[in-house]
């Protein structure tokens, strides 16, 4: 029994055709109908029965792939400390980041990681969280950083950080609301948030709907930049991380107010495939991103503190 049999055969079992096993594998479907007819023969009995409608597993077949699945990924993790236990990190890492994490921290990480590992390939892509995860379970990236508010059996996580969620508005806008802000007066403003396909906004939703609360935002805008810049121009109110209101709290361009207990947060995480163990060059990669992005989080703050303490209990 080899390795790549028991690949081949997770493979086929979870995408339940021929067609579609070979494509995500990157072969052509005669090898890959040989090597499992090697292993059915090795085994003594039938793990698929092949059918019009796809190859649909036999109780043997079930079995195997209970069996199967914790020694794979044992075996992969073996395999790549292995290649790697001359403690020189290479290789290629293609990773899915949602906006704001890209945003606020992979310029310092990429600029770190190529000068100290040159040997390892880079690919970066964005993307909704959704789509992302997608992306991961069909193997076209070894990991995405993400919001938490999406769950997926086959995915393992790594939490990164989490983020406090600040009521934000231009520097020329005052609100007329205690401080710490009510969640229950978030529904009452001029809001722009994200739309509902965005992770971000899930969170809020999710969130809310917990107390029995909810909003309507009057504008829907997905880059988180854009609503940060589009604060410093208009009269309207978000809601968004503390890091992405970082910039515009240091230059006095932005207010960011605390939210009323218990507030809202929205926790980064890494998810991979349970079936597709991190590479050392990822893990690693992975590890400087969560840094940063909790570097970035301890110059708040001050900003946040200094902006709640208004005499007159207005925000500002």
């Amino acid at each position: 029994m080899e390795l790549r049999q028991l690949k081949y055969f997770t493979c086929l079992y979870e995408e339940g055709s021929v067609t579609r096993a070979a494509q995500r594998l990157n072969i052509v479907q005669p090898a890959l109908s040989m090597q499992i007819s090697k292993l059915e023969e090795e085994l003594g009995q039938a793990l698929f029965d092949r059918t019009s409608k796809g190859m649909i597993p036999t109780e043997a077949g079930e079995q195997a792939y209970r069996l199967f699945m914790p020694l794979l990924g044992e075996l992969l993790e073996a395999r790549q400390a292995l290649i790697h236990r001359n403690g020189e990190i290479s290789g290629r890492i293609n990773a899915g980041l949602i906006a704001s994490a890209a945003n606020q921290a992979l310029a310092s990480t990429l600029a770190y990681f190529v000068e100290h590992h040159p040997n390892v390939d880079l690919q970066i892509s964005y993307g909704y969280s959704q789509n992302l995860i997608d992306r991961v379970l069909a193997g076209d990236l070894d990991f995405a950083v993400i919001n938490q508010a999406f769950q997926q059996e086959r995915l393992n996580r790594i939490d990164l950080v989490d983020e406090e969620l600040l009521v934000a508005t231009g520097a020329a806008n005052r609100l007329r609301v205690p401080a710490p802000v009510p969640l229950a007066a978030l529904g009452g403003m001029k809001l722009v948030l994200p739309s509902r396909l965005h992770g971000l906004r899930i969170v809020i939703d999710q969130a809310l709907a917990s107390l029995g609360l909810e909003v309507t935002p009057h504008l829907e805008l997905d880059d988180l930049t854009v609503i940060e810049s589009f604060l410093r121009r208009s009269d309207y109110v978000s809601v968004l991380p503390a890091t992405v209101l970082r910039q515009g709290l240091e230059e006095g361009a932005l207010r960011g107010y605390p939210l009323d207990s218990p507030g809202l947060t929205r926790r980064m995480v890494c998810v991979h495939d349970s079936r597709r163990p991190l590479t050392p060059a990822a893990h690693l990669f992975v590890d400087i991103i969560g840094k940063t992005l909790a570097t970035g989080l301890n110059a708040i703050h001050f900003y946040k503190e200094g902006a709640s303490q208004d005499p007159d209990h207005e925000l500002g």
